[in-house]
């Protein structure tokens, strides 16, 4: 009889921390892309999704949350959004009652990995890493990019004005994101960053 296989995160390190920055990998969740169908497809679908979730989709790179906070919708490229839940929430499900018909639908749960980087001088410290520029007047709360951190394609989402940034990345390049990010933190590698962990 076969082992049941159960999920386990991409990256076998606990937090870093380095003073009061925090780099972490976040909960398991649930995110699903929607591609507008040509046609009417794109108007449909933001009209739906107005309807079921109380919010208008974005048409350029930010954020928005459902009306009853469920769920978030971030823009990530021309007709297209990623939209993200907590594990269990049945998220794919519902999109598929509310707009499987006009949109295609795929899960990116399994694909993909979501880093959580937080506290004073983070800014600083992920403009090391990042080729756009973070000053709050031009990326601020709710902003979403689809860039490079080092040489790894992320969506990176800014979620507070704190700011704490949120990297969804795809699984197989977590923990290489996770040695660039320790490393843009602290300025030394990552084994010598053990003592933090």
């Amino acid at each position: 009889m076969a082992d049941p296989l159960f999920p386990v995160l991409p990256v076998p390190h606990g937090p870093v921390r380095w003073g009061a920055m925090t780099c972490a990998q976040s909960p398991l969740a649930e995110i699903v892309s929607l591609g507008a169908f040509s046609g009417v497809g794109r108007d449909e679908l933001v009209k739906r999704i107005h309807e079921a979730f109380g919010v208008i989709l974005p048409d350029q790179p930010r954020a928005v949350a459902s009306a009853d906070g469920g769920c978030s919708f971030l823009w990530s490229g021309p007709s297209q959004w990623l939209a993200v839940a907590e594990e269990g929430a049945g998220l794919l499900s519902r999109l598929r009652e509310v707009c499987g018909d006009v949109c295609a639908l795929t899960s990116q749960s399994d694909s993909r990995s979501i880093m959580k980087l937080s506290g004073p001088g983070v800014r600083e410290a992920m403009s090391r890493l990042v080729p756009i520029d973070l000053h709050p007047t031009v990326f601020g709360k709710d902003h979403v990019a689809s860039t490079l951190a080092g040489h790894i394609p992320v969506i990176m989402w800014q979620t507070d004005d704190a700011p704490t940034y949120l990297f969804f990345v795809f699984r197989s390049f977590a923990a290489s994101l996770f040695h660039d990010v320790s490393v843009a933190l602290s300025g030394f590698s990552s084994s010598e960053m053990d003592i933090c962990v």
